[in-house]
């Protein structure tokens, strides 16, 4: 494991409320209600600047707003933060990732002279995005989007692919080019691995009420597959017991800081940490342990302890001790030698590496 002043890249979580109900996504349950163990907070600036000063001796190279939970825009000091970076890390590169339904053009044209790039998360056109990015409204995307291009801001159209999208693909990477996005990548989703790590090829899709209104399901087209689910269903637990873990944060130089604080190589262990069914799993009773071995989650929270005694001391030794019996399915899944997600999932990703 890499040492703090070796970091290079800073992904954080601002925010843990989102305008979204991705149904996918672990805040909600099957896209309706917000689980509710969450923990709902917008980082402070003061909380905010405590968090980067402890960088000032590293090698940072990207700070990336982005997350499990929620989404950087719901902040209300999302600019003030940016600029801030720009005033203590004139050098580092800044982006955020956003499903683009929320706050008003004058915050994007804002940000477009500040940060380096924006990723919007659109997966369709004005007729499917929003069977995904539930509860966003495609003009408000558009106009926001638009917003942040035509005041010079780089940005970027990452599209998951469904089915149910499938077919328009080509469609909105031609409208990417019209609009001008500098980039449109196409996502190999792995959330048709579900919360206890099973293959699931569909996912019905609830309200609030828990009634489901409809259903999405992985694409037909084996192009737009991750190729990795072609080894989930066929994988026993000798595989987790004798997988070798090559960490893509550990190849990165990547620490990530969630939303109440706690700080883990990357957001796919934050994730374990809360609902219903995460709580089932082997992975979050581990963490738990492995919490109270180093003498609570406070050790582990950035508001509550020094980044270089979890990162160099504490916590990030303890996570890399797993990887040697791979008691951490999680680590094995997304970053395992034969399985791994990741990888095909963001092939077509730059901003990050």
């Amino acid at each position: 494991m890499f040492k703090l002043n070796q970091t290079k890249s800073l992904q954080l979580e601002i925010s843990s409320y989102c305008n979204a109900a991705c149904p996918q996504c672990p805040r909600n349950i099957n896209g309706g209600s917000t689980i509710p163990d969450l923990p709902l907070q917008n980082w402070s600036l003061t909380q905010f600047e405590h968090v980067i000063k402890q960088f000032k001796n590293s090698a940072l190279e990207l700070i990336y707003f982005c997350g499990t939970y929620g989404d950087p825009m719901m902040n209300p000091h999302i600019v003030k933060m940016c600029e801030l970076i720009r005033q203590l890390y004139p050098s580092c590169k800044i982006g955020i990732h956003t499903n683009g339904g929320l706050q008003y053009k004058g915050v994007y044209r804002n940000l477009a002279k500040t940060i380096d790039f924006c990723a919007f998360g659109i997966d369709g056109l004005e007729d499917t995005n929003h069977l995904y990015r539930r509860k966003v409204n495609w003009n408000k995307v558009i106009e926001n989007a638009k917003e942040f291009i035509d005041n010079g801001g780089k940005a970027i159209w990452d599209f998951i692919v469904f089915e149910h999208n499938q077919h328009q693909v080509e469609s909105a990477r031609q409208l990417s080019l019209d609009l001008g996005f500098s980039n449109f990548n196409v996502k190999k989703t792995s959330r048709f691995l579900n919360h206890l790590h099973e293959y699931v090829s569909e996912i019905d899709v609830q309200n609030n009420q828990d009634e489901i209104e409809y259903t999405i399901r992985m694409p037909t087209d084996e192009s737009f597959i991750n190729p990795a689910y072609k080894l989930i269903k066929t994988t026993n637990e000798s595989y987790f017991k004798n997988a070798k873990i090559s960490c893509n944060a550990c190849r990165i130089n990547e620490v990530y800081i969630g939303c109440e604080g706690l700080v883990f190589p990357c957001g796919w262990l934050h994730d374990r940490m809360y609902g219903d069914k995460i709580k089932q799993h082997s992975d979050h009773k581990i963490l738990i342990q492995l919490f109270d071995q180093i003498g609570g989650q406070s050790f582990a929270n950035v508001f509550y302890n020094d980044l270089s005694s979890i990162v160099d001391k504490l916590w990030f030794p303890k996570i890399q001790q797993q990887w040697k019996t791979i008691e951490l399915q999680r680590c094995a899944v997304m970053c395992g030698d034969k399985m791994n997600l990741i990888g095909p999932q963001n092939s077509e990703i730059t901003y990050k590496k």
